[in-house]
């Protein structure tokens, strides 16, 4: 016997299929199908490409380590004197009938040169009259001594003329004098200066000024520096008096230099400035003339002290003022320094720890924002 089972139909299967999922809790139909999309994309993503990031490098600048003793020099600024200047008066009274070929502004001199003679008429007759009143008192003189010695007058009476004759020499000295004061003669080599006296002036000796001469073939240079600075050429093995000085004098487009050597200490502390007057001896040729002239403003160049085994580099190698950085193995070392000094726009320094720093070392001389340690450079 035959047993025919009956197929359910297709859309009988379809209403209970969907009747199923419609019980299903649409939070897990939503997991389900997140998982099934992302299962899907992981199966059909291409193979990702592995990127090679390369360590940068930043370029730098170097200079190589040495020590070495180190001398600056320090700039500064002073003004040109003169060791002798004096004032010229007249030292009798009278007028003015000649005056010296040189007697006047800014002319040169030389010692013993004529500048200017008074009228001596009256000087003259002084010395004319003196001397023969001096003539008769000497023969009084010798009178009264022969006298003396006959017995026929006293010592007393021979003194009295004897007193008489030497008080007249004195006054014939003073005439003569006065006679040779009527001519005024440079007392040094110098140059002439605020003169004040003509041809035919009357002058007199209650203060009357008719010049100045000043001495050019010694001068010397004030200038000032610092407590430190003095401070300084104290610790240095080379003595203050002695040290040699640049002196440069800017003449519209020249510039004329002098030697100089510094040959005294001012006496006291500048209140105004704190600092030291120093006065150098200028080096002058006595027989040429000097186009230099007191009052001058000059510029110079001195000497500093001298620091022992230190590196002199430049100011923008220098980290805070505390560290510099050298180049190992195309990288940045840090090594921590003291500054000793400055030598204008080098700075002197030794390293904090010993042998952190040896000679030959590249030292890098400009400022990097992205310095650091281990940082890779490249020298240029």
């Amino acid at each position: 016997m035959v047993i025919h089972q009956r197929i359910p139909s297709l859309s009988r299967i379809m209403k209970e299929y969907i009747n199923k999922i419609k019980r299903v809790n649409p939070i897990v139909l939503l997991l389900v199908g997140t998982f099934l999309v992302i299962s899907f994309l992981r199966a059909t993503k291409d193979e990702p490409e592995i990127l090679v990031i390369q360590e940068k490098s930043w370029p730098v600048s170097v200079i190589e380590a040495q020590y070495g003793n180190i001398q600056p020099t320090v700039a500064l600024f002073g003004e040109v004197i003169t060791s002798r200047r004096s004032e010229l008066r007249a030292l009798v009274g009278g007028q003015v009938i000649k005056v010296g070929d040189n007697f006047k502004e800014g002319a040169v001199v030389k010692k013993g040169e004529l500048l200017l003679r008074i009228d001596d008429f009256e000087y003259r007759n002084s010395v004319t009259e003196e001397t023969a009143k001096l003539d008769v008192m000497t023969r009084d003189f010798e009178r009264a001594d022969e006298l003396f010695k006959q017995g026929s007058i006293s010592e007393q009476f021979r003194d009295n003329a004897l007193l008489e004759k030497t008080q007249q020499e004195l006054v014939l000295s003073e005439s003569e004098k006065d006679l040779r004061d009527t001519e005024l003669f440079a007392p040094f080599d110098g140059v002439i200066n605020d003169v004040q006296a003509t041809l035919g002036k009357q002058v007199s000796t209650f203060n009357d000024k008719i010049g100045e001469i000043i001495d050019i073939k010694n001068m010397e240079v004030r200038f000032s520096i610092s407590k430190s600075q003095y401070g300084r050429l104290l610790e240095d093995e080379s003595e203050i008096l002695g040290r040699a000085i640049e002196v440069r004098w800017t003449v519209g487009q020249k510039d004329l230099v002098f030697d100089a050597s510094i040959s005294r200490v001012g006496a006291e502390i500048t209140s105004n400035t704190g600092g030291v007057n120093i006065f150098a001896t200028i080096e002058m040729d006595k027989e040429l003339e000097t186009p230099l002239r007191p009052g001058a403003f000059v510029r110079l160049r001195m000497p500093d002290k001298t620091y022992i085994s230190v590196i002199r580099i430049p100011e923008t190698a220098v980290f805070n003022d505390e560290y510099i950085y050298i180049v190992k193995d195309q990288r940045l070392k840090k090594v921590g320094i003291a500054i000793s000094g400055y030598d204008q726009s080098n700075v002197l320094i030794q390293p904090t720890e010993e042998l952190m720093i040896q000679n030959g070392d590249l030292i890098v001389t400009n400022q990097l924002r992205e310095a650091g340690e281990g940082v890779k450079v490249d020298i240029l």
